[in-house]
């Protein structure tokens, strides 16, 4: 059975989605000691301390699978949105404008160590004012990264994209099938 290191609801989805067993839990480990403003420098090293910290904590007695996604939107890194305020800002920079959701992942078991670092590319309409309001009333924007919700409020917006839905929701599944299935 694998162990899916991160509390995100959209992985949880993805994996339930193509039956693979797992069991879900935290790493314990602090982003916010990254001191980086690079969202391909973040991501990568964000899903290495995870990885680390994941180690330490389980072992490899199940298989470890890290993500972690962040939006690159202008060369400018967005995380998960703190509040309100700040999910408004991510999304009123993405409006009508182009980003791009990078996801690095980690599969990492007794037989082998996967890397995986994806990126998937939207370009966007502009968001349509009462609608925009409406999601971030929601909160649904909450514990996305910056504030993306490409199954849901963005998917509307969409004008062009390039690269994997599943990893847009924050885990590249297609990248990491083969080795699942081989190895569970």
């Amino acid at each position: 059975m694998l162990r899916l290191c991160s509390a995100s609801k959209s992985r949880k989805q993805i994996l339930e989605a193509h039956r693979i067993p797992f069991v879900q839990c935290d790493n314990g480990f602090d982003e916010e000691q990254l001191p980086l403003d690079k969202p391909k420098s973040f991501v990568y090293q964000a899903a290495l301390g995870k990885h680390k910290s994941a180690l330490d904590l389980y072992g490899l007695e199940s298989p470890l699978l890290i993500v972690d996604s962040v939006i690159d939107c202008g060369g400018v890194l967005q995380r998960k949105a703190k509040n309100k305020a700040e999910a408004s800002v991510f999304l009123e920079s993405q409006n009508g404008k182009s980003l791009t959701i990078l996801t690095c992942a980690i599969l990492h078991c007794e037989q082998f160590f996967y890397m995986d670092l994806s990126q998937t590319y939207f370009e966007l309409f502009p968001f349509a004012p009462q609608d925009l309001e409406s999601y971030l009333q929601s909160g649904l924007w909450a514990n996305k990264a910056g504030a993306v919700m490409i199954e849901g409020f963005h998917q509307n917006y969409l004008k062009r994209q390039v690269g994997a839905t599943s990893n847009a929701m924050g885990l590249h599944i297609e990248s990491l099938l083969p080795f699942l299935r081989k190895m569970l």
